[in-house]
């Protein structure tokens, strides 16, 4: 079985590495989003060894409010090339290639993730090769691995965390106190990691108490099996049994443990952004910041800056944000402002590609399609294993689901302040949108067609990748 797992990793990161550098090499210089601004990054933690501060869009870098995990790890990549600190092809494309290698775990991740959770089915592997085919193809995961910036990053420390946390929800057999304080300590040291690669996956760290609080519950009871309704008296002695041999302080120990190992890789940053800007995260100094960057309110009233252009009916927005956030998310178009004017050029029928933008629109929604039925899938086992009462195994199922509708209210959130239209800051769930993409598949795929289905789904997302790179990754 180990020399399969590794054939198939092998394989999936031969996927993503020919793919992501294609990518890299063909995007044109600069062109990523924030691209400029991410590398001066960069060159300040080269010239002065010190992080840079945040004065808004127009002083230094626009980026200085950026945690400095990404920055940090690509400097020696780019630090022989850049000299007295000039801009160049080579040191642009090494701070690529660090994005590049944050991306080969995010394939990892999501290939581990779904060989975890399904690891009691037979075709477990399959499921797990297809989530990784998916996520090292995706277009929006090769632009990202081909820019310089945090994103890749951002995806590849979440997806870590949260595949911690369910491999120790999932752990099968007795633990010491001392293998579940180790547990609850790493929980809370990957949700730093993953703050500090980007300030939005602060959503792992309520993930990780959740999961370490359900699993000191679930230690301090036997798993309760289904009762018939003529014993529903005995199940409630017994449920108040479980309650009262509970112990508080014991939860309250692990939870303590966790944010303590939290606070402890990344409470620094939060202390200098209290320091400096007044919050942990630095939310004010950012909306300050670029407040005259477009937001909905220049799209939907007429005082807005867009009103020349006739102001838009809400319906009418929203459909805008979601199209062009699908398009940067199969990368029609490429970089997010080409999207932008591609899809006006495509309502206006003045589009020449329009035949390849309909052939990538259809696979990105087939693939849509698959996500929302391993949605439903996972709703589904879960409801069933609720009966079961083994919340810290529903929790670990449940996990990819709730990260990803988490990330969509972030998106939501910033979109409510700016106009963002980008599917890049869904990264951070895109190891959790592979495992529920394969789930998907596989609801629908008959068992004796799981091989011949994994690879014309492959084959559909090579040809996706292939099609972005030819018409739209040079723009």
């Amino acid at each position: 079985m180990r020399s399969k797992i590794f054939l198939a990793l092998t394989i999936l990161l031969a996927f993503h590495f020919v793919a992501s550098i294609a990518y890299l090499l063909r995007f044109p210089a600069w062109r990523a989003p924030d691209e400029g601004a991410h590398f001066a990054y960069i060159q300040h933690l080269y010239r002065t060894g010190k992080l840079p501060i945040f004065y808004g869009k127009y002083e230094g870098t626009y980026e200085a409010h950026q945690p400095p995990l990404y920055y940090l790890t690509a400097l020696p990549f780019v630090a022989p090339f850049l000299g007295n600190g000039e801009q160049n092809l080579m040191a642009l494309y090494s701070a690529r290639f660090t994005s590049t290698l944050w991306g080969a775990f995010v394939v990892v991740v999501a290939f581990l993730l779904t060989l975890r959770l399904k690891s009691n089915e037979q075709d477990a592997l399959p499921i797990a090769f297809l989530s990784g085919a998916f996520a090292s193809l995706l277009p929006v995961h090769l632009l990202v691995c081909a820019s310089v910036g945090n994103d890749a990053i951002a995806g590849a420390t979440s997806g870590m965390a949260i595949l911690w946390l369910c491999h120790v929800c999932l752990s099968k057999g007795e633990k010491t106190k001392q293998q579940r304080l180790w547990e609850a300590a790493v929980a809370g040291l990957l949700s730093g990691v993953a703050l500090l690669a980007k300030s939005s996956n602060i959503i792992v760290l309520p993930l990780a108490l959740i999961a370490i609080a359900l699993l000191s519950v679930q230690a301090e009871k036997q798993p309760v099996k289904p009762i018939a309704s003529s014993k529903k008296r005995k199940s409630n002695v017994q449920l108040l049994q479980n309650i009262s041999s509970f112990s508080v302080p014991e939860l309250l120990l692990f939870l303590a443990v966790t944010f303590f190992a939290f606070a402890f890789v990344a409470g620094w940053w939060l202390w200098r952004n209290t320091m400096l800007y007044g919050d942990p995260l630095a939310v004010q100094a950012f909306l300050e910041g670029f407040k005259d960057s477009p937001k909905p309110s220049d799209f939907l009233e007429p005082s807005g800056r867009y009103a020349k252009h006739g102001t838009m009916p809400l319906t009418t927005y929203i459909t805008w944000v979601a199209q062009i956030t699908f398009f940067t998310w199969l990368g029609i178009y490429g970089e997010p402002n080409e999207a932008v004017k591609g899809l006006a050029r495509l309502l206006e029928g003045n589009e020449p590609n329009w035949i390849w933008v309909l052939i990538a629109t259809i696979i990105g929604v087939w693939a849509l399609v698959a996500i929302a039925l391993g949605c439903v899938e996972i709703c589904r086992y879960c409801a069933n294993s609720m009966k079961q009462r083994q919340w810290n195994v529903v929790f670990a199922h449940v996990l990819p689901f709730v990260l990803l509708l988490l990330v969509l209210v972030e998106f939501l959130q910033f979109n409510y302040h700016f106009f963002q239209a980008q599917a890049r800051y869904f990264y951070p769930a895109h190891s959790a949108m592979a495992y529920l993409f394969a789930v998907g598949i596989f609801r629908i795929v008959p068992s004796k067609l799981v091989w011949q289905a994994i690879f014309a789904t492959v084959v559909l997302l090579a040809f996706l990748t292939w099609i972005v790179w030819w018409k739209w990754a040079a723009l």
